[in-house]
């Protein structure tokens, strides 16, 4: 490996024209001396492709590529997209309304070049207003404790910012494209199936709230759940398939975890008046109740 092997910072951007010039920013003023920066439209209706390429024409030595989408494709099929197209031996997702410290890249670089066998290298975050004024540091992010994973963390997970080794990556299926939200997540739990992660106790990102992304409905609320439900169940069931450790979350755990669901998914469906499907729902949740009984 060499002394700073390329890294590609990825931007997966949706109507973002407002914020993503403060983005772009942080990702140009990098203190890591080899970086370029991805950045993939997925059919933004705002004024987000004249501000991308305007701000590309204007800082002309940085190594930018641009893509675009004509349509949009949603979050799984767009960040999978953002890595088919780098270059870099490591990368990593910055969303098009954060930013990042000018050392971030450097910082969690020094632990992938120090340490080979690391798949992931990720910090803690600033939760920021939407002047991006920080209100606190996310205690969500954090070491995983010893014996468990973040498949069945009860302590740290793996959050922004983390830079993942590209040749990891490469051994897993990739980001699902068909995932709405929690396409991270699925990344992280396949990353640490083939290589150990570290953890920058360090907060190196900023992440914004604003009224596209902290807005809350039930609605949103459940399709949260809905996909985190399905990333925990796809790596329980391939981690069951290839054999490997599942630490403290047992069969026992994912019967109740499946029972929960269909009746929240039940629930759901009958409160938008779709009968048929909230019965098909409990019918579904009715095995685990006996599972759990006997």
């Amino acid at each position: 490996m060499t002394e700073f092997p390329l890294v590609s910072i990825l931007v997966a951007n949706f109507n973002n024209g407002r914020f993503i010039t403060e983005t772009l920013d942080s990702a140009v003023g990098q203190t890591y001396p080899n970086i370029e920066i991805v950045i993939v439209d997925d059919g933004s209706t705002d004024d987000s492709i004249s501000v991308v390429k305007e701000y590309m024409a204007s800082h002309g030595d940085v190594r930018f590529r641009f893509f675009k989408n004509d349509d949009n494709k949603g979050c799984g099929r767009i960040k999978r997209q953002c890595v088919e197209y780098s270059e870099g031996e490591f990368f990593t997702f910055l969303d098009p309304e954060d930013t990042i410290v000018p050392e971030a890249v450097e910082t969690l670089m020094k632990e992938h070049v120090g340490h080979p066998e690391y798949g992931v290298v990720y910090c803690t975050h600033y939760l920021c207003n939407e002047k991006l004024e920080p209100q606190g540091i996310s205690t969500y992010p954090g070491a995983i404790p010893q014996g468990q994973s973040h498949l069945t963390s009860t302590g740290g997970h793996i959050s922004a910012l983390a830079i993942c080794r590209r040749q990891v990556y490469d051994q897993t299926s990739g980001i699902n494209p068909s995932y709405q939200v929690s396409e991270d997540q699925d990344l992280y739990l396949k990353m640490e199936e083939q290589a150990p992660v570290c953890f920058v106790n360090l907060p190196l990102y900023y992440y914004r709230k604003h009224d596209h992304n902290s807005s809350w409905n039930e609605s949103k609320a459940f399709n949260n759940y809905y996909w985190k439900y399905y990333c925990m169940k796809a790596a329980y069931k391939r981690r069951k398939k290839l054999g490997a450790a599942i630490d403290n979350l047992t069969r026992h755990d994912m019967d109740k975890m499946s029972l929960s669901f269909y009746v929240r998914l039940g629930k759901e469906q009958w409160r938008k008046g779709r009968r048929l499907s909230s019965c098909a729902a409990f019918l579904k949740a009715s095995p685990y109740v006996y599972t759990l009984v006997v």
